[in-house]
């Protein structure tokens, strides 16, 4: 799916689609985000910023549609500080990784804290 597609059908739409094509036959489920898919203006820092990508609310959205989901592990790609003096690339890659976290545990998948 391109981001048009994802943007026509509904960020919903997506995610659903995203998570019955990767559940198909898996027995876990690894996320891989590439802070590419985000438009050039949010994420500066990447060896390959592209304009006409999805804004920051979108992607965090789907994150937490995707991670009501259990997953095996999350990884953030192609963020590259140097190429970002203002580093908020970073910060996105951070709250990316944050978020997920936060929606595993919310929907159960990952234990609670004990105080």
């Amino acid at each position: 799916m391109t981001v048009t597609d994802c943007v026509e059908m509904g960020i919903e739409a997506a995610a659903a689609r995203a998570l019955e094509v990767a559940w198909d036959g898996a027995d876990a489920v690894w996320l891989s985000f590439d802070v590419d898919c985000l438009d050039a203006a949010f994420v500066p820092g990447t060896g390959w910023p592209e304009p006409g990508g999805f804004l920051p609310r979108e992607v965090l959205k789907f994150i937490q549609l995707i991670a009501e989901r259990p997953l095996a592990g999350i990884e953030v790609v192609e963020c590259s500080p140097p190429y970002d003096n203002a580093e908020i690339t970073s910060l996105i890659a951070t709250r990316v990784i944050c978020d997920t976290l936060g929606c595993l545990v919310r929907a159960g998948h990952l234990p609670l804290r004990s105080a």
